[in-house]
């Protein structure tokens, strides 16, 4: 070891055949540096916005690391899709409508506990509320 703090590592490869395919084996310190073509990134971040897909799950088939994967996720919303041009809609918002009153036949009718209750909608909020509050309390004093 140097004084800087640095460590070299030595690493070693080699390729074992069996009836399974190609088995690759590696040794020795240090992490891996493996160099991903973009257009295989982009394919590997596709899978991962599949039905049902995991991004654990897509990292670990591949044999990379969660937090590289959502790296490569959070460019690839940054970066614009070839040939596609960012593009925005007008919006036109309506300015409010006035409430319509209800018609003056319109009844709200509530019953608890047997007691039956019938107030016109055009009464108002307050009202309503008030006669509902009312009710409550009857029903919890039988």
């Amino acid at each position: 070891m140097s004084g800087s703090g640095s460590r070299v590592h030595s690493r070693r490869h080699s390729s074992v055949g069996d009836a399974g395919g190609r088995v690759e084996v590696l040794t020795g310190g240090g992490r891996r540096h493996r160099t991903w073509p973009d257009d295989v990134k982009a394919a590997i971040v596709l899978e991962t916005l599949a039905p049902d897909a995991t991004v654990s799950e897509v990292a670990r088939r591949h044999d990379i690391a969660v937090s590289l994967l959502h790296k490569w996720r959070r460019k690839a919303r940054r970066r614009p899709v070839e040939g596609q041009t960012l593009s925005f809609t007008p919006v036109a918002i309506a300015p409010p409508q006035p409430a319509t009153a209800a018609p003056a036949s319109c009844v709200i009718e509530m019953e608890a506990d047997g007691v039956r209750l019938s107030v016109p909608a055009h009464a108002g909020r307050d009202a309503i509320l008030a006669v509902m509050e009312g009710l409550a309390r009857l029903t919890r004093r039988r």
